[in-house]
């Protein structure tokens, strides 16, 4: 007999699946003259791969019907780009099942992808022992789940994950379609979400580094600073579809 959660991750997966219409990832011309180039071209695993390099974590992630979406098997890890980026504006469309949580993230130094990782053995941090995919995060999440304690809102959707609140935040609810903009030039940083913006912030910056000394992120060097980095996928064990991945570089 399956577990529970495993039926209710395929009954979420089904909803989700059933309600999706597959959507073309294309450029218009005045995309491509601005520099804009897709991240996932809707059909194949290009640009996308595992933890430190390996393949692609075909377990834990399917391409399928214009989408990258999770699976119920969480152990081949989060997806990582093939390459990292410095300066850019990346938008993205994502969509959860109810009860979901999953993000996007950013700024990942190679070093901050642990050594230690293996399937076996899924990412999970601690403060002072191994560390994978750790990067900024722009956290996304089914806020009605969320416990309206303290602090609550540095775990909500659109958050920098545990540093810095959302604000004036439009949201489509699980099961539909959200569209996120992350933009990164210099040390600047603003996400924004279906056309708002939530939140900016200055990497390097005393009241940023001060949140982190905060957080369990203060045990991970130059965690805070300007650098170049990763884009990664989070796979959370739940049930998340991303697609429309696209980025354009700020040089």
């Amino acid at each position: 007999m399956r577990a529970p959660s495993t039926i209710a991750f395929l009954l979420a997966l089904a909803l989700g699946s059933s309600a999706a219409l597959a959507a073309e990832a294309t450029l218009t011309p005045a995309e491509k003259s601005a520099g804009w180039r897709l991240l996932f071209d809707g059909k194949t695993r290009k640009g996308w791969t595992g933890m430190k390099g390996t393949p692609f974590p075909a377990k834990s992630w399917v391409v399928e019907d214009g989408m990258i979406r999770t699976t119920e098997d969480g152990s081949d890890g989060d997806l990582v780009t093939t390459k990292p980026y410095d300066n850019f504006e990346l938008v993205f469309e994502y969509r959860l099942a109810k009860g979901g949580n999953s993000g996007v993230k950013y700024g990942v130094q190679q070093e901050w992808l642990s050594p230690h990782w293996t399937p076996e053995a899924p990412a999970r941090f601690k403060a002072d022992q191994a560390i994978a995919a750790v990067g900024y995060e722009f956290q996304i999440y089914d806020d009605d789940t969320l416990e309206r304690k303290p602090g609550w809102d540095l775990s909500s959707t659109g958050a920098l994950y545990l540093l810095e609140a959302p604000h004036d935040k439009k949201m489509n609810p699980p099961g539909e379609w959200n569209t996120a903009r992350v933009v990164v030039n210099g040390k600047h940083v603003e996400h924004w979400l279906n056309g708002s913006k939530l939140l900016e912030y200055e990497l390097g910056s005393d009241e940023l580094l001060a949140k982190v000394e905060k957080t369990k992120f203060r045990k991970v060097p130059g965690y805070g600073q300007k650098a170049p980095g990763y884009i990664v996928l989070q796979h959370h064990g739940s049930p998340a579809w991303f697609r429309n991945i696209k980025i354009r570089e700020i040089h």
